[in-house]
């Protein structure tokens, strides 16, 4: 239930903060962040209506921007969009 808070707050730090386009990603068991970046970030992703949305998972401690946790499918990932 934290990891689901966390996950909601930063992507909502990120979106009215940064101005940024943000995601929920849902895997089961699981729930992470993608962000539309204005510029080229490397790393996994997902394409969302033709934009490229790159993993950004606060609770993955020490991963790097662009990192899935392991076992997570990005291909059967369910996308939360926020407006």
């Amino acid at each position: 239930m934290i990891a689901r808070t966390v996950q909601f707050f930063f992507s909502l730090l990120v979106r009215d903060l940064l101005g940024l386009k943000v995601v929920l990603v849902y895997y089961p068991g699981h729930l992470a962040t993608a962000v539309n970046f204005t510029e080229s970030v490397t790393g996994d992703y997902l394409a969302i209506n033709g934009n490229r949305y790159v993993i950004c998972d606060p609770t993955f401690i020490g991963a790097p921007v662009g990192a899935t946790m392991p076992n997570m499918d990005n291909a059967s990932a369910k996308v939360i969009l926020l407006e």
